[in-house]
């Protein structure tokens, strides 16, 4: 039995890797569909695959007239279609390397870390080696270990992984000892209350109104003094 199979090989080179195969062969095939409205909603169809594969490249001005640049370069120069008002889709000169796309930031994943442990590795990246690091590594992989506990409701964590994440996020600078163990999370911790203040202003208030009502009295006796006085010189 013989088996037909196209091999990568055998195949044209890809113009754009990182659109892949299907998207050059849709692109350059665009020409051939008879109908001006079809073939315009095909070509359109395919960009929209191209920013579904690409996404980042909307963080790019202009994404879509670059957009339009690949789609006319994959297809050879031409496609038939209309181009959107004020997009120049005319493809960059063949010996200019095209500016790469670009590919999301890795950290944005780790974000569940939150700020302060971020901000924890990036001072240990900056510290010379020493014990003074190795402090911040492991005060840095126990909070890890705290906001991983937390993100996954207090079920799961995985040590391997808070050993990567930090390994990564701290460009490989910090890294635990294998046979390290990362303390455990304390979920008993006593929260900073203000309880105890208030109970003590509450205190200081009342014993400021004993103090008046005694005011009241010693006034009192004073005036009853000063009657009797006047009575007698009468």
């Amino acid at each position: 039995m013989e088996w037909d199979i196209d091999y990568n090989t055998s195949n044209a080179e890809l113009i754009y890797s990182e659109y892949g195969r299907t998207v050059q062969e849709l692109l350059q095939k665009a020409n051939e569909i008879e109908g001006d409205e079809d073939r315009q909603a095909y070509v359109e169809r395919v960009l929209k695959l191209m920013l579904q594969m690409q996404p980042s490249v909307k963080q790019q001005e202009n994404y879509e007239e670059r957009l339009w640049k690949h789609a006319f370069r994959i297809a050879g120069g031409e496609l038939n279609v209309t181009i959107p008002e004020g997009i120049n889709a005319t493809p960059d000169p063949e010996g200019v390397t095209p500016e790469p796309l670009p590919y999301p930031d890795t950290n944005k994943r780790m974000l569940h870390y939150g700020k302060n442990v971020l901000a924890l590795i990036e001072q240990g990246k900056q510290m010379e080696d020493g014990p003074e690091r190795d402090l911040v590594t492991y005060t840095a992989a126990y909070y890890m270990k705290v906001a991983l506990s937390d993100w996954r409701d207090g079920k799961f964590y995985n040590e391997d992984m808070i050993r990567k994440d930090l390994y990564e996020l701290s460009d490989k600078v910090l890294m635990l000892p294998a046979d390290a163990k990362i303390g455990e999370p304390n979920s008993n911790q006593p929260s900073q209350d203000n309880g105890s203040r208030r109970k003590k202003k509450k205190k200081k208030g009342g014993g400021g109104g004993g103090g008046g009502s005694s005011n009241n009295r010693s006034s009192g006796s004073r005036n009853s003094s000063r009657s009797s006085r006047n009575r007698r010189r009468r």
